[in-house]
C-alpha cells in the first residue's frame, strides 16, 4: 500500500509541475470563454450550440468560476479530474502491475488529460468510473447507463467508446455459456436505451456546427475509397502514439516512415491479439479502433488527445478482464493465455512504454526548457509591463492567437476575418478567407479612429523574412497575401514593439507592432 502511496504522489507532484507551469494555449481559453457566455446556463447552453463538442465540460467549469471567480478555475478543474482519474487507477483498477505504471506515466494521464486543460481528461475519468461500477451496473442497466450517457457528453470521440462498451457487453452476453437469463438482456437494453439518449443529445448540442470550415471536406472524394482506407490502414491514423523524435525521424525519411507505420501496425494489432482470449473483449476493443478510424476520416481529423481514446478504452477492458488471481479465470470465463495473447500483451505495454517516452519529452520540454506551448502568457506580461497599452485593441492575424489572451489580459479583441470584437474565433466559411496585409493595416486604422485607442497588431509571419510575393494558407482554409510593397507600407505605419521566441507544441508564437 505504501508503494501505491509513493507512486500516486510522484505522479500527482508532476502533473502538478506540468499544469502549473505550461502557458494555456487557445483551444484551452477557448472553452473557459465559451463557458461564460450569457447571463445564464441556459443561455451559455444556447450560445454555444453547434460549437463542436458537447456540454458537460463547459458546465464544469461554468460552475467552477462561479464559486472561484478566476480564470485559474481552467487548470484547477482539469487537474482535480486528473488527480481522481489517477487515483482510481493507482488504488481501484485491477490491473497488472507494469500496465498501471506505464498507464500512470503516459503522456496522456500527465500531459494531455492533466496538465492540459481540455475535456479530453473527462473522458478517462468516466472510464474508469465505468470500470468500476460494471458489475453492480449489469443487474438492472440504469447506473451503467447514466455512465454511457455522461461519458457520450464528454466529446463526439467518446461516443466510439461508448458503442465499445455497449458491443463489449453484448458480445459478452451471447457468446456466454450457459446462455444468461433474460434478466441480463433487459438490463442491456435500458443501458443502450439510456446510452443512446445521452449520444443523441450530444449530437443535438454539436450540431449543425457552426464551425463548418474545422471538419473534413469531403468534395470530390470517393466515399468507398475513404472508408477502405479507414478500414484496411487503420494504424495510420495513430501515429502520434509516437514519441515526437520518431515521427521527426518518419518526417524526413520516407523509407523510415514507411517502417514506423509497419511498425506501429504491429503493436496495434498485436495489442487486439492480447484480448484473444476473450473474445467479447476483442471485439469491442477492434470496433472503438475502427469508429475512432471512421471518425478521423470522414469528420475531424485526430490529434494524439484523440487516439489515445483508444488506449484509454484498451486500459478499461483489460482492467474488465484481468483475473482476480494471476493463472485463474474470472466469472467471464476468461481462459488461460496462450502465446499469442502473451505476445499481444508485450505489444500492448511496449504501445505504453512509446507513452511514456513521449511523457517524459513534455516533462523535459515544459519543465527544463524556456520554451513554452504558447507565448499568449508572454504577451500578457508585456501588456501588464506598459501602462501605455491598458486599454488597447488587440488585432491578430490568424484570428486565433488572440483568443488564449483572456487568461492573461483583459484587453478588448478583435477578429479581422469576422470582422467584430471578440475572442472566440467562428471557423466558418462565410468569414473573410482570404485577407491581405494591406486590408489588415486598413482595419486597424478604422478600428484606431472609431474606439479611439491604441492598436496592438500580432502577427504569425514574420515579415522581414519575406522578400517575394506569397499567399499563405493558415488555419483550416485562410489565405493570406504578402508583397514586399504591403510589408513596406505596414512597417512604415507601425512600430515592432516585441518579437516574440520559438514555441513548442502550437504555433502561438508572433511578432507584435503597434498602430503609429
Amino acid at each position: 500500500m505504501l508503494g501505491k502511496v509513493s507512486i500516486f504522489l510522484l505522479w500527482l507532484v508532476l502533473a502538478s509541475a506540468l499544469c502549473w507551469s505550461q502557458a494555456v494555449w487557445r483551444d484551452e481559453v477557448r472553452a473557459l470563454s465559451l463557458a461564460l457566455q450569457g447571463e445564464s446556463l441556459i443561455d451559455m447552453l444556447r450560445q454555444m450550440h453547434g460549437e463542436g463538442h458537447p456540454a458537460l465540460w463547459y458546465i464544469l467549469l461554468r460552475a467552477a468560476h462561479g464559486v472561484v471567480g478566476s480564470p485559474v478555475v481552467l487548470k484547477i478543474v482539469a487537474l482535480t479530474v486528473a488527480t481522481v482519474s489517477a487515483y482510481l487507477l493507482v488504488f481501484w483498477l485491477k490491473l497488472p502491475l507494469s500496465i498501471m505504471l506505464l498507464s500512470l506515466f503516459s503522456s496522456f494521464s500527465i500531459f494531455d488529460y492533466a496538465a492540459m486543460s481540455r475535456n479530453y481528461g473527462i473522458s478517462m475519468l468516466v472510464v474508469f468510473l465505468i470500470v468500476l461500477s460494471w458489475k453492480r451496473g449489469l443487474r438492472n442497466g440504469i447506473l451503467i447507463g447514466l455512465l454511457f450517457a455522461l461519458l457520450a457528453n464528454t466529446n463526439v470521440h467518446s461516443v466510439v467508446l461508448v458503442g465499445g462498451f455497449l458491443a463489449y457487453w453484448f458480445f459478452d452476453l451471447v457468446l456466454a455459456r450457459p446462455r444468461p437469463p433474460l434478466s441480463a438482456f433487459r438490463a442491456f437494453a435500458t443501458a443502450a436505451a439510456i446510452a443512446a439518449a445521452g449520444v443523441v443529445l450530444c449530437f443535438l448540442t454539436v450540431y449543425p456546427t457552426f464551425n463548418d470550415a474545422g471538419q473534413n471536406d469531403l468534395a470530390g472524394k470517393n466515399f468507398v475509397v475513404l472508408l477502405l482506407s479507414a478500414l484496411t490502414a487503420t494504424s495510420s491514423y495513430f501515429m502520434a502514439f509516437y514519441p515526437d523524435r520518431i515521427l521527426e525521424l518518419a518526417v524526413a525519411e520516407p523509407l523510415l516512415a514507411r517502417i514506423f507505420a509497419a511498425l506501429m501496425a504491429v503493436l496495434i494489432y498485436g495489442s487486439l491479439l492480447g484480448l484473444a482470449n476473450r473474445r467479447p473483449a476483442m471485439f469491442a476493443a477492434a470496433l472503438v479502433l475502427l469508429g475512432l478510424s471512421l471518425l478521423f476520416t470522414l469528420v475531424y481529423p485526430g490529434s494524439y488527445r484523440h487516439q489515445a481514446l483508444w488506449l484509454v478504452f484498451m486500459i478499461a477492458i483489460t482492467a474488465l478482464t484481468t483475473p482476480p488471481r494471476p493463472g485463474s479465470a474470472d466469472a467471464g470465463g476468461t481462459e488461460a493465455a496462450g502465446a499469442g495473447v502473451r505476445i499481444g500483451r508485450l505489444c500492448f505495454m511496449i504501445l505504453l512504454a512509446l507513452q511514456v517516452a513521449s511523457g517524459i519529452e513534455k516533462a523535459y520540454q515544459f519543465l527544463f526548457t524556456d520554451v513554452p506551448l504558447s507565448r499568449a502568457r508572454d504577451f500578457g506580461s508585456f501588456i501588464q509591463s506598459r501602462p501605455d497599452l491598458k486599454d488597447a485593441i488587440i488585432v491578430a492575424d490568424p484570428d486565433y492567437l488572440v483568443e488564449p489572451l483572456p487568461y492573461y489580459v483583459s484587453n478588448r479583441t478583435y477578429l479581422l476575418r469576422e470582422e467584430r470584437f471578440g475572442a472566440i474565433v467562428r471557423y466558418t466559411r462565410s468569414a473573410r478567407l482570404s485577407l491581405s496585409l494591406a486590408e489588415i493595416l486598413q482595419t486597424a486604422r478604422q478600428l484606431q479612429r472609431s474606439e479611439h485607442a491604441p492598436i496592438v497588431i500580432l502577427l504569425s509571419q514574420r515579415l522581414d523574412r519575406i522578400a517575394a510575393p506569397v499567399s499563405l494558407h493558415e488555419s483550416y482554409n485562410w489565405l493570406l497575401s504578402l508583397t514586399p510593397k504591403d510589408i513596406s507600407a505596414f512597417r512604415s505605419e507601425t512600430t515592432l514593439v516585441k518579437r516574440f521566441g520559438p514555441v513548442a507544441g502550437s504555433d502561438e508564437t508572433f511578432d507584435a507592432y503597434l498602430l503609429k
